[in-house]
Order: structure tokens, then sequence, then C-alpha cells
């Protein structure tokens, strides 16, 4: 008798479903985000359809009341508007503009008197990706052993503001007191900007090239990183007194050259010169 009982509710109970719940994995603070819900009823009444934000309601349909839809804001949310048809509901809501992650749960009820639950949820995290790669300024191309660079990289606006990492070939640079990274004002939808200075001096005894690289970090699930390089050539003293030299014979050559022109022009001169005095 309670081997029966148990598969008769669980007959009941599966009568009607959640067959597909549509919940975005990141919704940008700038722009609305959708959430469908699709259900089959098979012979059971719907009562009601309702969206929760974690735990707080936000949405209710319910077609026997006037009117048959309701929108809750809560929790720094707006919700736009909604559109439930006998097999689905779609709601539209505006994230708030802070990197958060929550749970919107779909829940579709039966009329009693059984009044049977199916809830599904999925989670949805706001986040705003950086458009373009980040940018280093202050890289010279060109540097001597001894010299210091100032250099600065500045990240896209994002949300959550991208974390930024020096690294020079290959190894990263530990940011001193006043080398952290910087937030700008926030702009539309809470995103910001960001930025990190480093110092650096060059070797006395480097030579050939440093590889100098920017990693802009958002810190999500999975972490979403844009990078830049910059190339900076070592001339060294060695190299210097060469280019130099190089410089210098170059100068002479083309010295020695144009004295031999002008010699050359001077005696065909002269020549012309005899053979119209016979």
């Amino acid at each position: 008798m309670k081997i029966f009982s148990l598969i008769t509710l669980c007959v009941i109970t599966s009568a009607h479903k959640i067959t597909q719940l549509k919940v975005p994995l990141y919704a940008d603070p700038r722009r609305a985000a959708e959430l469908s819900c699709h259900f089959e009823m098979d012979d059971q009444k719907l009562h009601s359809v309702k969206w929760y934000r974690d735990t707080q309601e936000i949405f209710r349909y319910n077609p026997s009341q006037k009117p048959p839809i309701r929108l809750y804001n809560a929790s720094g949310i707006t919700v736009q508007s909604g559109d439930c048809q006998t097999d689905s509901c779609l709601v539209r809501v505006m994230p708030p503009p802070l990197a958060t992650r929550a749970a919107y749960t779909c829940e579709v009820s039966t009329e009693g008197p059984k009044f049977q639950i199916a809830r599904q949820t999925k989670h949805m995290t706001v986040v705003a990706m950086p458009e373009k790669d980040p940018v280093i300024i202050g890289a010279r191309k060109l540097v001597r052993p001894g010299e210091q660079l100032h250099l600065n990289c500045t990240s896209d606006y994002s949300l959550p503001p991208s974390d930024i990492n020096w690294y020079i070939d290959n190894e990263l640079q530990k940011p001193g007191v006043w080398e952290r990274t910087e937030l700008s004002a926030p702009e539309l939808g809470g995103l910001r900007a960001s930025w990190r200075i480093l110092r650096i001096v060059v070797p006395p005894t480097a030579s050939g090239a440093l590889s100098v690289r920017c990693e802009a970090i958002l810190l999500v699930e999975p972490p979403v990183i844009r990078d830049v390089t910059a190339i900076v050539t070592i001339h060294s003293r060695t190299q210097l007194s060469k280019y130099v030299s190089n410089t210098g014979n170059s100068k002479m050559i083309k010295v020695i050259f144009l004295k031999m022109f002008v010699f050359s022009v001077a005696l065909k001169i002269h020549f012309y010169l005899k053979i119209i005095e016979k």
C-alpha cells in the first residue's frame, strides 16, 4: 500500500514540469536581461508563475487575477516588463550597477486541491566586459643601460574593474607602495577604468631587449584576461660606440668620394680648356 501511494505521488508530481529555464550567465548592467521559463501542464490547470531573485519575489503571473501580472522591484533591480503565455513566462530585468551574483528561480504551481509546485534555479552574474585591450604609455622603443622608465597601463571600462599586473620578461612585478591599481570615477552602469604605474631602472649591464607586458584581469568565474606587450630595445655602450664609429667612418668615406668627384670634374675642365686653346 505504501509502495503504491509513493508511485501515485510520483506520477502526480511529475504531471507538470519546467521544460526549459533560460537565465543569462552574465548580464551587462547597461542593458536589460531576459529570463524565460517554459513549462508543460499536461492535464493540470495553471495557478501561478513566480520569479524570485534569491529569496525575494520579483514577478508573479496569476491568470485568474486582474491584472494577471504583478511586478516587484527588489534588491536594487528593476523589473521592466513581463509576458506570459499558457506554457511560458518571459521577464525583463535591469541588473543593479554592482558586480553581484544572484540566483533566479522560476516557480510554477497548479490549482487546488493539490497545489503542486515545480521549481528550477539558475545563477546570473552582473558583469560588463572590457571592449578593448589595455594600453601602455611611456614605453620608449630605445633606452640605455641605467635609464629609468615610468610606465602607465590603463584598462578599458568594466564591471568589476580590472586588476592590473606588470611583467618584465614574464616575471611578475610586485607593486610598490605607490604602485597599486587605481580606479576612475564610475560611469554608466557602475563601470570603471583602472590603471597602474610601474617604475623600473634598466640594469647597467643589460643588453638586447626587454619584454614589458601589462595584464588586465576581470575577477569573475572564469577570469577574463586581456593583455598588451611592448618591446623595449637596450643599446649598450659598446653598441653605441660601434654605431658612432660606423657613422663616423661612413661620413669620412662620403667626404673622400666627394673630393674625388670634385677633382675629376676639375681635371676634365682643365683638359677641355687645353683643347680650346689649341
